[in-house]
């Protein structure tokens, strides 16, 4: 067995050609010329030792040491390295021609040599998929032209030349001819309309860009079309041990549950069946693979055969939705309002509401429902009337980000300061498809700003009445006190106490002065 199964390895290899792509006629002659050369050979050599024992028994020497010279060079041509596929198929080809013609003239009419040149019509049309259909047909009718002339004027003294008229030669071989060249006709129809096929299916795979694998179940064989190298990045010949490979592919959390869905669905003769896991690229990194099959059956046992599937690529599908949720989360618990809006309004210049999230319902009482659908002048009040339209329209129309302050009005009616700040939400083509809109309620703020400036008049209008009022008694003081001061110089005790009078109302008078100036 070890021996066979190196010898079926390097059959398989040197015979398969280098195609990458595990599909098309091309693929499929490869193929087919690899399998013919695995079991020809040692047919061949079954077949040598009963053929080289007759030919020794009938004396034939040459044609026991011809026999065992092709199946040796048959054997060289599929084993020797480093040949094209190309190169094997024409030496093979060859050698089969060299066998028909000596046969033919060898053994004649009791000989293969007819059959071997109508077979190899039939080799060439296999294993180069329909191509040059009719060049075996030329080579077999030059032998045959070439055999009849031989025939004709007695140049062979053995073999067909002695069983053969140029009349019977003829009959036979036109018959040779024709078998061969409706072959070249029909075949050729066949791997075209197989080919129209197949070019179909490279043209819907490759609109859907989908990865296609075809899973025969009872070889435990998988293959996939172009889209697990151009997709994942695996080349298409790695795939050998199906169930090795995809154990090394899968996602470690998603191996059981794909396993466990796909034995149920072959269990309860479920002809559909989707799958969504991880599936690891050749960077190392894992795509999401969203994975649609269909499960083909025995008609009569249903017992599934085939498994028919492919493979959607749909990590940036589930990139965008983890984002979406993100994104969707934010908006939920943010602190601030967040209402998005229509690009285009009404002819009230008004624009749908089309989202709010939970903290605009915390504001203004309205929930989710009660104002999507709703225009934004839901807002309005009783007012029912926004000041300054004219530059809110010049502000949209503008299509840029812009920050207003105005007041709305709550579901009870209360009324509150709201700062915005707009921002337009574009498409690919840099349309305004939205607004959104993060919105906060500034009344306290408004109110405390109001408070402050009211405080603020207060103390202008306290300041002015010390500069003005307080003031004018103080300057009355300080000139009373001299006046008495010049009356009083002689006496010193009373000088005494107008000169403390008259230092505090300089004191005061300074304060006065520093109230001026902190209030200016």
């Amino acid at each position: 067995m070890k021996i066979w199964q190196a010898y079926k390895t390097t059959i398989i290899k040197n015979c398969s050609g280098t195609s990458a792509q595990l599909h098309g006629l091309p693929y499929w002659s490869n193929r087919l010329f690899a399998t013919m050369m695995l079991y020809l050979f040692p047919l061949f050599l079954f077949a040598l030792v009963p053929g080289v024992y007759m030919s020794i028994v009938s004396n034939l020497y040459q044609l026991a040491f011809f026999d065992i010279f092709i199946v040796i060079s048959i054997a060289a041509s599929a084993l020797l390295p480093g040949l094209s596929i190309n190169v094997r198929k024409g030496w093979f080809i060859g050698l089969l021609y060299t066998l028909a013609i000596g046969l033919l003239y060898y053994l004649g009419w009791f000989g293969p040599g007819l059959v071997y040149l109508l077979a190899i019509t039939l080799f060439c049309l296999l294993i180069f998929h329909g191509e040059h259909a009719f060049f075996t047909v030329y080579v077999n009718t030059a032998v045959c032209i070439s055999v009849g002339i031989c025939v004709h004027f007695h140049l062979l003294r053995s073999g067909i030349g002695l069983q053969y008229t140029l009349g019977s030669w003829i009959a036979v071989s036109v018959n040779l001819v024709i078998l061969c060249a409706v072959m070249a006709i029909l075949l050729p129809m066949l791997f075209n309309g197989l080919q129209q096929s197949n070019n179909r299916y490279e043209t819907v795979a490759r609109a859907t860009t989908d990865t296609i694998w075809d899973w025969d179940i009872a070889h435990d064989s998988i293959s996939y079309n172009y889209g697990m190298r151009e997709i994942f990045g695996h080349p298409l010949n790695e795939v050998k041990n199906v169930n090795k490979w995809l154990k090394t592919k899968l996602h470690a959390a998603d191996l059981g549950l794909i396993n466990e869905q796909i034995n149920q669905a072959l269990k309860k003769g479920d002809t559909l069946l989707q799958l969504s896991y991880r599936f690891l690229c050749a960077d190392g990194k894992y795509k999401h693979v969203l994975d649609r099959a269909f499960i083909v059956r025995d008609p009569t046992t249903g017992v599934p055969v085939k498994v028919i599937g492919a493979m959607q690529d749909i990590t940036r599908q589930k990139e965008e939705e983890q984002w979406l949720r993100l994104t969707e989360s934010a908006l939920r618990y943010a602190t601030d309002a967040v209402v998005i809006v229509e690009a285009e309004p009404d002819n009230m210049h008004q624009r749908k509401i089309v989202y709010v999230n939970e903290a605009f319902t915390y504001i203004t009482g309205y929930s989710q429902w009660e104002v999507t659908d709703t225009f934004t002048n839901i807002l309005w009040g009783a007012n029912n009337q926004l000041p300054d339209t004219g530059e809110m329209i010049d502000t949209f129309e503008q299509n840029g980000p812009f920050e207003v302050e105005v007041i709305n009005y709550k579901k009870n009616g209360e009324r509150y300061w709201s700062s915005k700040s707009v921002s337009p939400v574009k498409d690919n083509t840099g349309k305004t498809t939205h607004w959104i809109s993060i919105e906060r309620d500034v009344t306290q703020l408004k109110d405390h700003v109001s408070a402050v400036e009211k405080q603020n008049i207060q103390l202008k209008e306290i300041a002015w009445t010390q500069a003005h009022i307080v003031r004018a008694p103080v300057a009355r003081v300080m000139g009373l006190t001299n006046l008495l001061g010049d009356h009083l110089n002689h006496n010193p005790d009373a000088a005494e106490l107008v000169s403390f009078i008259n230092i505090s109302a300089l004191e005061l008078d300074n304060i006065v002065r520093e109230i001026i100036k902190k209030s200016e």
